[in-house]
């Protein structure tokens, strides 16, 4: 996969180039005309806004899996939180990543270095738009427009850090369909009565405000995370008591021998849960008692937001899969990572040693 990923980056800036020249106009349901910086354009007085001040960086040791797992997810902790104000402005689907009035695409609205992946680079069919009166911000991106719980929280929601600096009426253009969990999330927040879901393709946006991503989709995001734990935790000190493994089922990365790990966890006084069948309110509340949790890699890891400051997270990896995102998430929040690397193909499926286990759990 990741080498699937870098060929087309290669290739991405060919392709752009051809649908440029062949393509249908951005305005039609080409792609755009190229990027510009809107940090950059907010610096230079061009368009109203500003960048929040990041928190202070956190400091990674050589051993985490931030780093080891290779994917660069250490080096983007000078990254700037952005909002700005445009007025009729379009938004193109399916990301909605605006564009300028030269058809350039916002690079922060695309993630940054990520940018060259964003689905609006091969938008090729005429589409029409759709318009939207009075002021609007969207938290629609490449990441977050499906069940999984991680991006909706981080990639997503997080970008309403911005949402006090905007009108009070200001409409949210959220993704249409949402699952159980981000319906609630957005009832936690107060909001749902401000919510426009859209499948539609593409908005031209009467007074649009853009609400930059606190962070690059699985790096550490410490703005982000303090924001989510301040709306949705208590901020009480309690700590935690409970000893918690996510059981995540066999839908994906399958482990061969799960219910064998289940069982060797289950037997040392471990709570098993598997949060795909809890609601928000659960997972908040279980995961707000923990004092250690353990899985294999995956979504409902990223409920370690919810732990209090201080616990351990141990996190079972697969080989051919390893990501640093909840390595990261558990340095934002002042708890220790340890990773278990496991042999496994390239779907991610492992089969895990009990002996190994046993000395890697340490309390």
């Amino acid at each position: 996969m990741r080498k699937i990923h870098q060929l087309w980056k290669w290739l991405q800036p060919l392709h752009r180039a051809v649908m440029a020249g062949f393509g249908p106009h951005v305005s039609h349901g080409g792609p755009p005309s190229g990027c510009f910086s809107e940090a950059a354009e907010i610096a230079a007085g061009r368009v109203e806004g500003r960048h929040l001040s990041t928190l202070q960086p956190l400091v990674l040791h050589s051993d985490s899996e931030v780093i080891q797992a290779g994917l660069g997810q250490g080096d983007h902790s000078n990254w700037r939180a952005v909002w700005s104000h445009r007025s009729d402005t379009l938004l193109l689907g399916p990301s909605l990543v605006h564009v300028d009035a030269q058809g350039r695409a916002c690079t922060e609205a695309m993630y940054g270095p990520h940018a060259w992946m964003d689905p609006v680079w091969r938008r090729h069919r005429r589409c029409n738009q759709v318009a939207l009166h009075g002021p609007h911000t969207s938290i629609i991106s490449r990441w977050n427009q499906g069940d999984s719980y991680y991006h909706w929280l981080l990639d997503g929601l997080t970008r309403l850090i911005h949402l006090d600096r905007f009108p009070s009426d200001t409409r949210i253009i959220i993704p249409a369909n949402l699952p159980d969990f981000a319906v609630r999330s957005i009832e936690w927040l107060g909001l749902s009565d401000r919510i426009v879901p859209t499948t539609e393709g593409d908005l031209r946006v009467e007074d649009y405000w853009f609400a930059g991503p606190t962070m690059l989709s699985g790096c550490p995001d410490p703005l982000g995370v303090s924001w989510l734990r301040n709306k949705f935790i208590s901020h009480q000190a309690i700590p935690g008591t409970d000893l918690i493994y996510v059981d995540r089922g066999q839908h994906r990365r399958k482990c061969k021998n799960g219910d064998d790990v289940t069982n060797w966890f289950k037997s040392r006084g471990w709570l098993v849960v598997n949060p795909g069948e809890m609601t928000l309110d659960q997972q908040i509340s279980t995961f707000g008692r923990a004092k250690m949790v353990a899985g294999i890699h995956g979504a409902g890891l990223t409920n370690i937001l919810w732990m209090p400051a201080g616990g351990n997270v141990f996190e079972i990896m697969p080989s051919k899969r390893r990501n640093g995102c909840y390595a990261g998430l558990a340095a934002c929040i002042g708890a220790s990572h340890k990773s278990l690397v496991v042999k496994s193909d390239r779907r991610a499926n492992i089969n895990v040693s009990l002996s190994s286990l046993e000395d890697w759990i340490t309390f």
